[in-house]
């Protein structure tokens, strides 16, 4: 049986050695097919309840210990994808932005195109970008490693922000002084996690490294800058 100390990707451990499987999305979306099946797996190997994470994500939770195998097997052969824990990239968080009035552009292809492109890539610690619609979603935006937002003043770009994080130790990002076209991004982000992986310690978010060492931020934003 699968143990606390070997938990594969989106398996966490919970009280009472009950254990959760977190389900991924398309950047947040899910197909009925693929929340019909979440909650039948909840029903079998669950608790009957699923919770949705406030990174688009869904947790089959309160799974006893002698189940998770089997929960783990049903899981992957009903096709849905586990993942999102560990020193990661994790799963890229959108906005309604391409159904919402206030929305500027296709949020939820761009969010899609990048965590094809990025989810799982190994980093010190994890890696949190979010991708939003609007200026109403500055702070969501900022509370990310690598936030995106559209650009107000030149349509069709976009200003992102680096570094930010919530939990315990919560801090806004940096603005980069300087907009970026959609193409841009893609190579914006993986100068970023060169950096991060080439001066990140182990188990150091990427705000950490800035506050450790403040060069390193100003490399990364001397390379955007030569985009």
């Amino acid at each position: 049986m699968t143990t606390t100390k070997t938990l594969p990707s989106g398996v966490l451990a919970q009280k009472n050695n009950f254990y959760a499987l977190r389900i991924l999305g398309s950047a947040c979306e899910f197909t009925v097919d693929e929340l019909t099946a979440v909650a039948a797996l909840s029903q079998k190997f669950g608790g009957g309840q699923v919770t949705a994470t406030s990174r688009g994500t869904l947790e089959i939770n309160q799974i006893p210990a002698e189940k998770l195998d089997a929960a783990i097997a049903a899981t992957q052969a009903a096709h849905l994808y586990l993942g999102g824990t560990g020193t990661t990239v994790r799963a890229v968080v959108a906005c309604k932005g391409t159904c919402c009035r206030r929305g500027l552009f296709d949020v939820t292809a761009l969010a899609q195109e990048l965590q094809t492109a990025l989810l799982g890539q190994t980093v010190p610690k994890k890696f949190k970008i979010g991708v939003f619609g609007c200026m109403n979603s500055t702070g969501k935006a900022r509370s990310q490693d690598f936030g995106i937002l559209p650009s107000v003043k030149e349509l069709g770009k976009f200003e992102i922000s680096l570094g930010g994080m919530m939990g315990k130790s919560p801090a806004l990002g940096y603005t980069i002084e300087r907009t970026f076209t959609r193409e841009q991004i893609f190579s914006a982000v993986q100068i970023v996690l060169e950096k991060y992986r080439a001066h990140g310690d182990k188990g150091e978010r990427l705000r950490h490294l800035f506050d450790r060492q403040p060069q390193v931020l100003e490399e990364i934003k001397q390379a955007l800058q030569a985009l």
